[in-house]
């Protein structure tokens, strides 16, 4: 066969050919094309959209972005829905904090907070509306305002909708808020309560290891066991001699015998042995216990307000 030849088939090829070449022509198409998006994946890629939309200046932002959960959240499963509230509570969270950075920079808005009419002020008075229909509160220790959530807003907005392990998250977290924790200095509650909290959160854990709030459950049990050992710069756990209390030796000794099979009872455990060996005293020891334990050193990290 020369150069210039053609091929010829037979008829039955020939059509053969013709049939698949048709079939690739309609069905390529088709399979080129992405599968269409779920509705519950455009529910969330729109939630996380809108989030990242608002403005952070805007008190209101908080209360709209809780409706338009709500107004969502029917048409996803629970653990869209749960995703979607571990969203909002990260916008929550920089929300306050934000907005607390712009009013300790405000020396006019924090004079009108200390003024004798600070009460009956309309500016005040609206502002205060604002916080209250945002989930939020204006808190105050010595002259320091700040603004906070209140306590049981996520509870109240969120908690119907969510898992089992979010709704135990918020619920513990409603009963800490009530009582606070610290004004950043010194405890609010004792250290028997604060070794409570530490066993809760470590249930917690253990029960829910795959949640999707784990991360902000684990912050809790790690700031509440780092303050337990270390205190707090105005609520120590040694003396100005270096001495530990005997009331706080108590503590420590009853917190290991109530909760032997728990990770905190064995580290705490290793932290009273440490204090044996040298007569409650500060040492080298209790220095070498915080470094092998990755223990916060409380007096001078920032410890949360509630």
């Amino acid at each position: 066969m020369g150069p210039g030849s053609v091929i010829r088939f037979p008829i039955g090829v020939k059509w053969a050919m013709w049939f698949a070449g048709l079939v690739l022509v309609f069905i390529m198409p088709l399979s080129a094309q992405s599968a269409p998006a779920h509705p519950a994946d455009t529910a969330v890629r729109d939630y996380h959209a809108y989030l990242a939309g608002l403005d952070k200046d805007n008190l209101d932002s908080f209360s709209g972005a809780v409706a338009y959960f709500k107004n969502i959240q029917a048409q996803l499963p629970v653990v869209r829905r749960d995703s979607l509230f571990k969203a909002f509570r990260t916008y929550f969270y920089a929300g306050i904090s934000h907005h607390n950075d712009r009013i300790w920079e405000d020396l006019d808005f924090i004079e009108r907070l200390h003024a004798d009419d600070a009460e009956t002020d309309s500016i005040m008075t609206a502002y205060r509306k604002t916080l209250r229909r945002n989930g939020l509160e204006l808190f105050k220790f010595g002259r320091l305002y700040y603004v906070d959530q209140q306590n049981g807003y996520l509870y109240r907005q969120f908690y119907p909708y969510l898992s089992r392990a979010v709704q135990d998250f918020l619920a513990i977290r409603r009963t800490e808020l009530k009582s606070g924790f610290s004004n950043r200095d010194s405890l609010l509650i004792s250290f028997a309560q604060l070794g409570i909290r530490i066993i809760t959160w470590e249930r917690y854990l253990e029960r829910y290891p795959d949640s999707v709030i784990r991360d902000a459950a684990h912050y809790y049990y790690r700031i509440y066991l780092s303050t337990f050992v270390t205190g707090l710069k105005n609520s120590p756990v040694f003396d100005d001699y270096g001495i530990m209390p005997r009331v706080l030796r108590r503590v420590y000794d009853n917190f290991i015998r109530s909760n032997p099979d728990t990770e905190a009872a064995r580290i705490v455990g290793a932290f009273y042995s440490a204090l044996l060996r040298d007569d409650f005293r500060w040492s080298t020891n209790v220095r070498e216990f915080y470094t092998a334990h990755s223990i916060i050193n409380m007096h001078k990290a920032q410890a949360p307000y509630r």
